[in-house]
């Protein structure tokens, strides 16, 4: 039984299909890539099912049950969680205080104690590796720290299912190697993972499978490798530059960002 079953999801905005008949399925233990140009809906996919946005149609089902239609804070609850591309930590608040914000409000059973965020929060600190900055204020942090916290915040939720959009965004290639450490150690303590990303190396260094999406559409979907040698991905997404310099088996300072239609945005 997939963990995660998307099926026939469409939304629009007015008169802009956002996304049309998106069907997909996510397997426990698994990272799923989602790729796609600037525009193709990815985020939006995201927004449907954290339950940020309505879906005009289709279902989408959590752990065999239907959470189509309900509030993001229910279904953060049932254990699905999620991060953002533009990152807000509380300014005012530490590091160690922001995790806390997680474990606080997104039990399933409830809220916890401060005293008990605060230790969970220490757990999923050094998870991620930022143990050794959890009293700094946030104003200390450089981007690649403020990501980590970023996923800490949603690990705090104790989340079998974590929604990465770009958590690689902006970060140089060392950074984006310890990014992927992260995200490895992350998805060893049994956590399903779906991730946006542009950075090609990252999806076919972790991910099992990707679906590309264009214009809200799903294009391919199969293994990372196969799908960015598929000419209507190069076509739509990579360009011929890409496909020139190796594909997926160039260097990251051959292929990445250097996309045609975003890749690299």
């Amino acid at each position: 039984m997939s963990q995660l079953a998307v099926r026939g999801v469409s939304k629009r905005f007015g008169g802009v299909a956002a996304l049309t008949e998106v069907t997909f399925s996510v397997e426990p233990g698994e990272i799923f890539g989602i790729i796609g140009p600037n525009g193709a809906g990815k985020t939006t996919l995201l927004n449907c099912i954290s339950g940020l946005y309505d879906t005009d149609a289709g279902e989408i089902r959590w752990e065999d049950r239907s959470i189509t239609g309900l509030p993001a804070h229910r279904i953060a609850r049932l254990g699905i969680g999620r991060t953002f591309q533009i990152v807000r930590p509380f300014g005012s608040m530490t590091v160690r205080e922001n995790a806390a914000t997680g474990a606080l409000f997104g039990q399933p059973s409830g809220r916890l104690q401060p005293r008990q965020a605060l230790a969970y929060a220490d757990t999923v600190l050094d998870l991620v590796g930022l143990a050794a900055k959890r009293d700094y204020p946030v104003r200390r942090l450089t981007v690649p720290d403020r990501k980590r916290l970023e996923v800490a915040r949603a690990l705090a939720m104790r989340p079998r299912l974590l929604l990465l959009d770009e958590v690689m965004a902006g970060l140089n290639p060392v950074e984006i190697e310890q990014a992927l450490d992260m995200v490895r150690q992350v998805n060893r303590q049994g956590v399903t993972m779906v991730l946006i990303e542009h950075v090609m190396r990252v999806i076919v260094g972790v991910c099992t499978r990707a679906l590309v999406l264009n214009f809200g559409r799903p294009l391919i979907e199969g293994k990372p490798e196969a799908v960015l040698r598929d000419p209507r991905v190069i076509e739509a997404y990579l360009g011929e530059r890409y496909a020139r310099q190796g594909g997926p088996d160039a260097s990251p300072t051959q292929a990445d960002g250097e996309g045609g239609g975003g890749a690299g945005q």
